[in-house]
Formats: structure tokens, sequence, C-alpha cells
């Protein structure tokens, strides 16, 4: 049992592991110092759920924002990156077919190799006959394209706040961007929200670095 409470001031001194354990749980216990689940606590879970939410109100709004531009931003770096590689694909076989008909006039032997390695190295429908491949890549172009429109509208679309995102997929989020792990214990919510800045910067700089 408990039998002094104090309760966390800001997100600056407010661990990211509590801030997980509240929004994962529902338990706002976890806004007091020292607490392990299951304390006998001398204080009311509404005035406790006040405080939390008076501390994290913004910034939650703040976290589902930054996750959902992270996010949205990488698949667009992603699908920009495949359209890139699709295209080179796509000029290397309209050269081949090219040089393959001057090959066939002057009566030298035709390779194709180089274009089935290339092809091999994206999931894609394939064939033998280099023009239907084209017909397959452009196809694929067409798609990635229009996914490429859908995901742009997204992100200049304002967002609805009340569409909450599972907090540990922004934290895996972050992670996988930053390449680091995160200790939730020793990072605060303050510090985390300038990792996610950190992170939507590094996802809009490669972004801009595959950008036609």
């Amino acid at each position: 049992m408990m039998t002094a409470i104090k309760i966390y001031k800001d997100s600056k001194e407010f661990p990211l592991e509590n801030f997980e354990r509240i929004e994962s749980t529902g338990n706002y216990f976890y806004m007091i110092k020292g607490y392990d689940d299951g304390d006998d606590i001398p204080a009311s879970i509404e005035e406790v759920e006040a405080k939390y939410k008076s501390l994290v109100q913004e910034y939650v709004v703040s976290l589902n924002s930054k996750n959902f531009d992270i996010v949205n931003i990488a698949k667009l770096t992603q699908k920009k990156v495949d359209a890139n590689m699709l295209i080179l694909i796509y000029d290397m076989i309209v050269t081949k077919i090219k040089v393959n008909d001057l090959c066939i006039k002057l009566g030298q032997e035709v390779d194709n190799s180089d274009v089935f390695e290339a092809l091999s190295n994206i999931q894609i429908k394939k064939s033998t006959d280099l023009i239907e491949n084209l017909s397959f890549i452009k196809n694929r172009l067409e798609r990635i394209e229009n996914d490429i429109s859908e995901i742009e509208a997204k992100l200049d679309k304002p967002q609805d706040n009340e569409d909450k995102i599972d907090v540990n997929i922004i934290i895996t989020n972050v992670e996988q961007v930053l390449e680091r792990t995160i200790n939730m214990r020793e990072v605060s919510l303050y510090r985390f929200g300038i990792m996610q800045d950190m992170a939507k910067k590094k996802i809009e700089k490669l972004n801009q670095m595959h950008r036609k």
C-alpha cells in the first residue's frame, strides 16, 4: 500500500512507459510515481484521470498526427522508389528491343539475360516476351501512381483527431525510422515527441531525395 502519492507534473518528467501503460490499459494510476499494477492507492481514479488528461490532451493529438505523417510519408517514399525502379527497367527494355532488332538484322545472337536479371529484382508478372513485359510494367506503374496520388491526398487533408492510433505502433514506427531502440522507462513523453519530429524530418528528407 502506498501511504503518500506524488503525481507526475508535466510531459518532461512523465515516462513514455507510463504513458503507454495508461493508453493500453486505461489504468490512470500510472500517473502516480512509483505505482505498480495492483497497488492500493489512497486517491480517486477520477482525480488522477483528470490530471492525466490535462497533462497529455494536446500531446496525444500531436502524437497521432505526427505518426500519421510518418507512416504515410514513408509509404509515399517507397512508392516513388518502386516507380523509379520500374521506369528504369522499362527504359532498359525499350533500348534492348531496339538493340535486338539490330542484332537480328546483322545476324548476331540476341541476349536478354540482363533484362531478366533486372526483372528478377522486382515483384511483378513476367514474360519471356519483352513487349509483354513492357505492358506489365506500364500497368504496375499506373497502379503505383494512383497509390501515390491517394497518399498525397491523405497528407494534404486535415486529420480527424478522434482517430486514435495504438501507442505501441507509434513507438515502433519511430524506432524503425530512427533505427534505434527506445528505452520507454528512461525516455519522457516530451523527449519522445522530439524523436517523432526527428523521424518525420528524416522521412521527409528521404522523400525529397527520391522525387522525380
